[in-house]
């Protein structure tokens, strides 16, 4: 077996890009065959359907067959020569494919090819809609000299790429928000609005965790204030520097984009490090900012999937890490944002993701791993003895256009549990607690401060009140406190699912 297509220029020209979420290899049997990997899809192709042995014969059949990669094409076109690219577009000009080649070209590189404008034929797409997460045709431009509708849904600096798989496509086809929306109304709306108060710490206390804090009541506070303004706030440079400020000590707060170089390291020994993850180069920072906002200005604007859009958006943010510190729970705020400003969720009702991603540490993992494993092998630098990294190669094209597909299923997964597992037990468990504490009111009509902490007292220790805060509530007898233990019992602990 050979690689072809985007495989084979990747070896030819020796290019130095992360591994195609497809690749494609020549193959002696006469059926194709697709085989679904951990890394993405691979196939293989039959001789017949195979190119010749050139560059130009395998980027057709890359664009064909493999799809658009926008990093391994922008390589190729900085090792090829602008006269032969000419050529082949105007061998065929009027092709889909080779117009692709012509667009993409010139939005890669920012070069105008000498090749005159086209005056007939139809409008095409840059990506297949069928294929890819895309900007709707309104939000669209159009590229007149290819006769293109430039669909991408970001720009030259920052261009995200997600395919439509089987998984992402069932995901699509669930109406969330009509569920979600069904779901509250079996609910009061006293109750809902207690479940979402509840959320909220949820959610906060949730996404410190997964970097092994424990945050003071004022950060709690503060990161609450943040996720109750999620979706109600423009996107901005101020905004993000805001939410830095208001997560991190004082004393570590930013007044701008971070200026050295951050990774994310186990330490061995002094001066050892296992490096997991390399933020993008300082220098590139500002212009991939400026980029990130565009297309983030872009996907709320259009008609686009909210949970690709806040995949997309939020794991962009914190694979190029802007801030010294603080971007993992930017990145956690921004799942939100996204979510809440395109609708997705009721008004003031939280989808509490980061619970889900706490609980499923191996799968949170495993998204982040989906692009750091790749880039690492790339990356070229040296660690001094007090821990100051140095990247030595330019990597600013691995940053731009990453390809989200594995994150984006796994979103899906995410926010489905999050709605099972967290939202409906949530609503449940409060349910619950009512009816308890009606029925103990039958029994002993307490103040609600005690009525919480009996319950709270009997819950921990599994339906049995413990002995140890018996004097606590030496006004009850031991009958009155066998009689509330049972209810707390039947109605909160053994409730039935």
């Amino acid at each position: 077996m050979e690689p072809i297509g985007y495989g084979y220029l990747s070896k030819h020209f020796a290019l130095a890009v992360l591994l195609p979420y497809k690749k494609s290899f020549s193959f002696s049997q006469s059926v194709r065959v697709k085989e679904t990997t951990p890394e993405g899809e691979d196939e293989f192709f039959p001789m017949k359907f195979c190119p010749n042995d050139t560059w130009q014969e395998h980027l057709l059949f890359a664009i064909r067959h493999e799809g658009i990669n926008l990093q391994i094409l922008k390589a190729l076109f900085q090792k090829i020569e602008t006269d032969d690219v000419v050529a082949l577009i105007q061998k065929k000009s009027h092709s889909v494919y080779h117009r692709r080649i012509w667009f993409l070209y010139e939005f890669l590189t920012g070069t105008t090819l000498p090749i005159s404008p086209m005056k007939t034929g139809n409008y095409d797409y840059v990506l297949p809609p069928e294929q890819y997460f895309v900007l709707d045709e309104a939000h669209a431009d159009r590229a007149k000299r290819q006769r293109l509708i430039n669909n991408l849904p970001g720009n030259s600096d920052f261009c995200p790429i997600v395919r439509l798989t089987k998984k992402i496509k069932s995901g699509i086809k669930k109406d969330f928000n009509a569920e979600i929306s069904e779901i509250l109304k079996r609910y009061p709306s006293e109750l809902v609005y207690r479940a979402s108060s509840f959320l909220y710490l949820k959610e906060t206390k949730s996404s410190y965790a997964i970097e092994r804090q424990t945050p003071t009541q004022k950060r709690i506070a503060a990161f609450m204030a943040l996720l109750q303004q999620a979706g109600h706030v423009k996107l901005s440079e101020q905004l993000l520097i805001q939410l830095q400020n208001s997560i991190v000590d004082e004393r570590y707060a930013e007044s701008s984009y971070r200026t050295d170089q951050v990774y994310v390291g186990q330490t061995l020994t002094p001066g050892h490090e296992i490096i997991h993850f390399v933020g993008a180069k300082p220098e590139d920072v500002p212009m991939f900012m400026s980029a990130w906002l565009q297309t983030a200005a872009k996907l709320l604007s259009a008609d686009c999937n909210p949970v690709i859009s806040a995949a997309v958006l939020s794991f962009a943010f914190v694979f190029i890490h802007p801030f010294d510190d603080g971007n993992g729970r930017i990145h956690r705020y921004l799942l939100h944002h996204i979510l809440a400003e395109k609708r997705f969720n009721p008004e003031n009702i939280i989808f509490p993701v980061s619970a889900v991603l706490y609980k499923n540490a191996k799968l949170y993992d495993g998204m982040l791993e989906s692009f750091s494993k790749k880039l690492l092998p790339l990356l070229e630098y040296s660690l001094a003895e007090d821990g100051t990294m140095t990247v030595q190669n330019a990597t600013a094209d691995f940053y731009r256009y990453i390809n989200f597909t594995q994150i984006a299923e796994d979103f899906f997964s995410v926010v489905e549990e999050t709605l099972r597992s967290e939202l409906i037990p949530e609503l449940d468990y409060l349910i619950a607690w009512e009816h308890a504490r009606e029925k103990m009111r039958e029994i002993v009509d307490m103040p609600e401060k005690k009525v919480l902490q009996f319950i709270l007292f009997t819950q921990q220790n599994n339906g049995i009140f413990p002995k140890g805060r018996r004097a606590q509530f030496a006004e009850l007898t031991d009958q009155e406190i066998q009689l509330l233990a049972e209810i707390v019992k039947a109605e909160i602990l053994h409730r039935p699912l």
